[in-house]
């Protein structure tokens, strides 16, 4: 299964190598999830499944989908830019479908599915826009899945156990500069500090930069492959860093 959305930074190119280092666990958790590739990549549901993120607008994504993702089969998501930037500057709604509407457009026809910069490639290339969506299986998936819109801090220490595993995919050091998202700051120092501390497993994703390989430092630090999309068909290939507290 895909993730629900695109995402900048999002992992649908290494998901299985990454869902591969995944350990035997009882809790899954994921404290910046954005659009789930590594969530719904997985072949086998977790006794208990954790999906956070701090964006208001993506939690509603995730919550309205588990509520009625089913009744939107049949809506419209083609790309028209007065109806993309009329979307974006809407904050009241009528219902939880419309805001997912709302969102789920928002998502599918941004440049780098940002949510912000209407594409105006989508005009051209798309033949039957939001099929992922609408035939996926998003609502039954996410039964029983707790939805949370927290600080990932919280959420770390609220679910940590011997059993649990963290996936984490927090916003890169680049995000703040880029404006990739709506929150885009995240203190390394900090992070670094509460996973030494916690009893469960985690499998971080970060940039490959030398600041991160030296707050992690003692923890296990290997790279992959992957590519950036840079518009207009173009792409960059990068190596990212997955740092672990486990070794498989």
């Amino acid at each position: 299964m895909r993730g629900i959305i695109g995402r900048t930074g999002g992992k649908s190119k290494i998901k299985i190598k990454i869902i591969d280092l995944i350990p035997e666990h009882k809790t899954f958790v994921e404290a910046f999830v954005g659009g789930g590739s590594v969530f719904f990549g997985r072949k086998d549901r977790s006794e208990v499944e954790v999906v956070n993120d701090r964006d208001p607008d993506i939690f509603h994504i995730y919550k309205d989908t588990q509520e009625l993702g089913d009744q939107l089969k049949n809506t419209d998501f083609r790309a028209n830019k007065t109806k993309f930037e009329r979307f974006k500057k809407q904050t009241k709604f009528k219902s939880n479908k419309e805001r997912l509407q709302r969102n789920i457009y928002l998502s599918l026809n941004s440049f780098r599915s940002d949510r912000k910069s209407f594409n105006p490639s989508k005009l051209d290339s798309q033949k039957n826009p939001g099929k992922n969506f609408r035939e996926a299986g998003y609502q039954e998936r996410l039964k029983g899945v707790k939805i949370l819109n927290q600080n990932y801090d919280k959420v770390i220490k609220r679910f940590d156990a011997p059993d649990t595993f963290f996936y984490l995919d927090p916003p890169y050091s680049r995000a703040e500069a880029n404006k990739d998202f709506t929150f885009n700051t995240i203190d390394i120092e900090d992070l670094n500090k509460l996973l030494r501390g916690i009893k469960g497993k985690f499998l971080l994703s970060y940039d490959d930069t030398p600041a991160a390989r030296k707050v992690f430092k003692g923890f296990k630090i290997s790279t992959i492959k992957t590519q950036y999309e840079l518009g207009e068909g173009k792409k960059r290939e990068v190596k990212e860093l997955l740092i672990s507290n486990y070794r498989k």
